[in-house]
């Protein structure tokens, strides 16, 4: 009987032992379940940053030159001013609109400039003798005689556009 409770302490002393050493023994690692979105994404990612790093060139990229601004300074035209301005002789001096004296028409009519008046030279007659003038009285443009201005020497007369009659 002796052998037999001793067999009994061996066995429950293995099958201790077995459940120390199972107890102890590290388990296999189960396996986490797979994310395949996640997985995806990932080669999809590694796939475009190869193919950007072998779409690299060593070249480098031209430098284009920036634009300078370029000021263009616009010639300014020369303005004739004379000292003194022309003056209106006679007595009542006619001033015509459409050309040099009645067979242009009265446009508007003509004016009648009084004596001692000073007047603006907008331009010379195409027609000899004749100057283009600002009207005193309206501000138009208006054609007289040379015979009924004064023209002081100070005035430079070949500096002003012909004019024809007509057009203004």
């Amino acid at each position: 009987m002796k052998s037999g409770f001793l067999y009994s302490i061996v066995i429950g002393v293995l099958v201790l032992a077995l459940a120390f050493i199972s107890g102890c023994t590290p388990k296999a690692a189960t396996p986490p379940p797979v994310d395949v979105a996640g997985t995806i994404a990932v080669q999809l990612v590694s796939s475009m940053l190869t193919q950007t790093v072998a779409a690299y060139s060593p070249t480098p990229i031209p430098v284009t030159p920036s634009i300078t601004p370029t000021i263009f300074v616009t010639p300014t035209e020369t303005v004739y001013v004379a000292t003194k301005r022309p003056q209106v002789i006679g007595d009542g001096s006619s001033c015509w609109n459409d050309g040099p004296g009645p067979t242009y028409g009265y446009k508007n009519l003509s004016s009648h400039i009084s004596d001692a008046k000073k007047v603006d030279i907008l331009g010379v007659g195409s027609v000899p003798g004749w100057f283009i003038i600002r009207n005193p009285y309206n501000n138009g443009m208006c054609w007289i005689s040379a015979t009924e201005l004064e023209i002081y020497s100070d005035i430079d007369v070949s500096v002003y556009p012909v004019m024809t009659p007509g057009r203004r």
